[in-house]
């Protein structure tokens, strides 16, 4: 049987990291992981337990303002990735148009809120909206301008070529290779896309510390004894449950039903009664600060990185760059 922390991870990567990880791939690859992705997976350790200092002072939270965490300064945001992503691609397609290929993609005309960046505080912890569970329970709110999903083009073997051309060893792209008579550009017309943005969308360090503080969080005495508090008040209402991310993976179902309303009011109402977010988040916070510490450079570079890239993407998209 797995352990309430797995349960409770995995339910963090289905709540707060989607946008993250649908958007941290490579701004126009369309099938395969980034150089710098591929770089990071098979090189990035999973940081260790870090030494932090007990919180001076805990909010009293008792809305949805969830105060932000000291990580966010770092992660690039949802505006910012669409934007870097939308001139990535447009970028690639430029490229692609040069060698006779039609470079199209899958875009999503939805947003879901409470998604400005991969800390999501508005699910970090579970719901904490009334008005939102009110409506949906466990479910999100999906704000439906924009228009609807396109269906994706599948490449030609040459198109994919020319798309990624070094960059992934098994298409055995030489350099200096041709198509059409015109030499394909290092790392294919991704790569040129790249080069001309940035690579702002790497904000990897930032996300491991965004992840790993979360887990360490779950082990700390004064967000255990939270957690209990929370738990004692909901067991008082009559729902019982371990942890405020529990209810995901119990009373997500197609369809709100009158329990699960029920159980997400009194899930929002006991937190609030606990103050179990102005405690884990505050604890949180600290172990994040610790976290920082550490990287604080390589954060700084990757933040400037992705401002650099905001900057030429508005520039492309005005068509200046």
């Amino acid at each position: 049987m797995d352990s309430m922390e797995n349960r409770r991870l995995r339910t963090y990567s289905r709540t707060i990291l989607p946008l993250a990880l649908a958007l941290v791939a490579l701004a126009v690859s369309c099938s395969s992981a980034t150089e710098d992705g591929a770089k990071s997976a098979r090189e990035g350790d999973a940081p260790d337990s870090p030494s932090y200092s007990v919180p001076q002072s805990v909010p009293d939270v008792k809305s949805a303002a969830v105060p932000a965490l000291p990580i966010e300064a770092y992660l690039a945001s949802q505006d910012e990735r669409k934007q870097i992503l939308k001139a990535s691609r447009l970028a690639a397609k430029d490229c692609m148009a040069r060698y006779g290929f039609d470079y199209a993609w899958t875009d999503s005309g939805t947003k879901t809120a409470g998604d400005d960046n991969a800390a999501n505080r508005q699910r970090r912890y579970g719901i904490v909206d009334e008005a939102s569970a009110s409506k949906y329970g466990y479910g999100l709110p999906v704000d439906g301008s924009g228009a609807p999903e396109a269906p994706g083009v599948e490449m030609s073997e040459a198109a994919n070529r020319t798309f990624l051309g070094d960059s992934d060893p098994l298409l055995k792209v030489s350099e200096g290779e041709k198509v059409g008579g015109k030499e394909i550009p290092k790392g294919g017309c991704a790569g040129e896309a790249k080069r001309k943005i940035g690579k702002g969308l790497d904000d990897s360090a930032a996300r491991e510390i965004n992840m790993a503080s979360f887990k360490f969080s779950l082990d700390d005495d004064q967000v255990k004894t939270a957690i209990a508090a929370w738990s004692k008040c909901m067991g008082d209402s009559g729902h019982k449950f371990e942890s405020p991310l529990q209810p995901f993976d119990e009373l997500a179902a197609d369809g709100v039903t009158p329990n699960e309303l029920a159980t997400a009011k009194a899930d929002i109402q006991c937190k609030y009664r606990t103050n179990l977010l102005g405690i884990w988040v505050a604890v949180e916070s600290e172990i994040q600060k610790a976290m920082i510490g550490k990287k604080e450079e390589v954060l700084q570079d990757a933040r400037k990185e992705t401002e650099r890239s905001v900057k030429n993407a508005s520039e492309a998209l005005r068509g200046n760059l």
